[in-house]
């Protein structure tokens, strides 16, 4: 008995060990281009000796989720066994206090957002189960159900957006204050009323309005010959780095989704890092007819999912300072910042302190309501998620707005 014990001590410690390992490499590289060698040689132990214990990535990384909830459940459950949701402000302390998982969490964020990504079934899922304890808890303040669930959506949306600016401005972004700001102005003043419906401005309508479109195009190659060398090659880049990331996502591949050859391609871009930066030069081009708060990120509505989806994927995988795209991704939420908090504060006459605090919401939330759009387009409604993440005073003007559209 007592070689079994030390047996499964043994076991435990070195499942302990690569779930540690994997925790570090996610973040630090991305879920697609962590191989599972990398993962053994991390946490000190042999190929073979990993397979003991998992038989691939997608096991570790459930085992790896699992592992954060139920330090989660231990923490939220009370004597009685019974489950009893954390106000949001507390979980955000909880989740900051707790060594990687705000990277990592993000990280993979942006990886799921991809219908092939391993765990996009497991975040979907608990999506779903967070909205559903959300709209409980929300609907005993009153307000119709479409409300309700907007009000908890926006917290979700604001909550993930906030936990990617922290990433890019370490010090900066209070997430805990935020949320707790965002309860208690529900818990005063009520669930805020929807607004309108308004149907699908762009894309194929899927019965709400997501703004972004569902529409998927085929092939460069085949759907679009009359594109020109680059524009097959952009497009395809960006397809495949919403679906792999950009670690994931080789030169060759590209050249062979836009029906290049590797030279015609290396002639458009001659590295793998050259390529990016085009890449990101496109995803940066705003609507022009979008002003206003969060002008710049609010453009992303009017993207097809495939582009929307490439910069959100490259975002979330760019919060490392060694990746290729973090100080473009870094400027570009810098830009949206500073435009929205200019904007509170010059056409809607918000304070300066208000305005800053404000600004941080607004990107967060629009940030926050792209993701969920790319999880469930049918369930998300862009722009009612970010005009009621306003100021009370300032969302006339964005109403206003959108009617001039």
């Amino acid at each position: 008995m007592g070689m079994k014990r030390g047996s499964y001590r043994t076991g435990r410690e070195t499942v302990e060990r690569v779930l540690d390992a994997s925790h570090e490499l996610f973040i630090d590289t991305g879920y697609r281009a962590t191989s599972l060698r990398a993962i053994a040689g991390a946490a000190g132990i042999s190929h073979p000796a990993l397979l003991r214990h998992f038989s691939s990535k997608a096991e570790i990384l459930t085992a790896l989720v699992d592992r954060l909830d139920r330090r989660y459940l231990d923490r939220t459950t009370g004597p009685d066994g019974e489950y009893r949701p954390a106000p949001a402000a507390e979980t955000a302390r909880h989740n900051e206090a707790t060594p990687g998982w705000i990277p990592l969490f993000t990280a993979l964020l942006g990886e799921a957002t991809s219908p092939e990504h391993p765990g996009r079934a497991l975040m979907r899922s608990r999506r779903r189960e967070a909205t559903a304890i959300g709209v409980r808890e929300y609907g005993a303040l009153g307000g119709d159900e479409r409300a309700v669930k907007l009000a908890v959506q926006r917290l979700v949306a604001g909550w993930e957006g906030l936990q990617i600016l922290s990433l890019y401005f370490p010090g900066r972004i209070d997430i805990p204050a935020r949320l707790a700001a965002y309860e208690e102005d529900v818990r005063t003043h009520g669930i805020p009323p929807a607004p309108p419906a308004r149907g699908a401005r762009t894309g194929v309508s899927t019965g709400v309005s997501t703004g972004v479109s569902t529409a998927e195009p085929g092939p460069a190659a085949d759907a679009a010959p009359e594109r020109t060398p680059r524009e097959r090659a952009l497009y395809s880049a960006c397809v495949l780095y919403a679906r792999h990331g950009y670690s994931g996502t080789s030169m060759q591949a590209v050249a062979d989704d836009a029906g290049l050859t590797k030279a015609a391609l290396v002639h458009l871009a001659p590295t793998k890092g050259a390529l990016l930066e085009l890449v990101l030069a496109e995803l940066a081009v705003p609507a022009p007819h979008w002003t206003g708060p969060g002008g710049r990120l609010r453009a992303a509505f009017d993207r097809p999912r495939w582009q929307a989806a490439a910069e959100i994927v490259l975002m979330c995988e760019a919060i490392a300072p060694s990746h290729p795209a973090h100080r473009h991704m870094a400027a570009l939420l810098e830009e949206g910042l500073s435009g929205a908090e200019q904007d509170l504060k010059e056409v809607q006459g918000v304070p300066e302190g208000e305005a800053r605090t404000a600004a941080q919401w607004i990107v967060a939330v629009a940030l926050g309501a792209v993701i969920a759009s790319l999880y469930e387009p049918e369930e998300v409604e862009l722009e009612p998620l970010v005009e009621s993440a306003l100021p009370l005073h300032a969302r006339g003007y964005a109403a206003g707005e959108a009617l001039a559209r």
